[in-house]
């Protein structure tokens, strides 16, 4: 689980560290603090912070995440961004260091932010998903016609092998490459071995050693 903590340098005594309810990892130090301390106090603190974002994540019913107001929580290649949402003269999306920056000629609400970073994974995802496939596709001499994005409650990726069309949640866009290329690999070698069985396995390992571990990296993001 990757995070980012806001720092402030403040008109204060002692160290205060926080975890916030929507996720967002906050450090108070004084003014003069040097950044060495900082780095130095924050590696310590690793585990704690973890573990209370891991708490975090099993009570929410992720409704704080829905929320799209500033200051939420961003997902987006493994990694976490914080929302920032400017009224604007041009609709453009901005991705650097830890925020994640919407600018919008729309008014400013739940419903059209939540628009506009859909449309914005679902492009990013129909660029990536398909640098992934193909890669996967030319190394094992299996191509698919087509491929489609869409929400899916309950798997990352689907593969009807008659067909050759293969369906991966749009979801995944959120998720690290090697997760997502894990999951291109799953469903092209369907297009080979259409179950779950030994050999199908054993034929994903040809190709992903590491495959299981990337199958844990996933789930735990689930």
């Amino acid at each position: 689980m990757e995070y980012n903590v806001i720092i402030y340098k403040k008109n204060i005594k002692n160290v205060i560290l926080k975890v916030k309810h929507n996720g967002i990892v906050t450090l108070s130090v004084p003014k003069k603090t040097p950044n060495s301390f900082i780095e130095t106090f924050l590696n310590s603190k690793k585990e704690w912070i973890l573990k209370n974002l891991e708490k975090i994540k099993k009570n929410s019913t992720k409704a704080v995440d829905k929320s799209y107001k500033n200051g939420d929580n961003i997902e987006y290649l493994g990694k976490i961004y914080i929302l920032e949402i400017f009224k604007s003269s041009s609709n453009k999306i901005c991705v650097e260091d830890k925020y994640f920056k919407i600018y919008t000629t729309k008014e400013i609400n739940k419903k059209n932010i939540e628009a506009i970073i859909y449309k914005w994974y679902k492009d990013k995802a129909l660029e990536i998903f398909k640098i992934s496939l193909n890669k996967y596709s030319n190394l094992i001499g299996e191509k698919f016609i087509d491929f489609k994005i869409r929400k899916m409650k309950r798997r990352w990726g689907s593969c009807r092998f008659v067909q050759r069309i293969i369906t991966l949640n749009i979801e995944l866009i959120k998720k690290p490459i090697e997760c997502i290329d894990y999951v291109s690999l799953h469903e092209v070698a369907h297009l080979k071995h259409p179950h779950h069985k030994k050999e199908f396995w054993d034929f994903i390992s040809i190709y992903m050693p590491d495959w299981k571990l990337r199958k844990e990296r996933l789930d735990k993001y689930d």
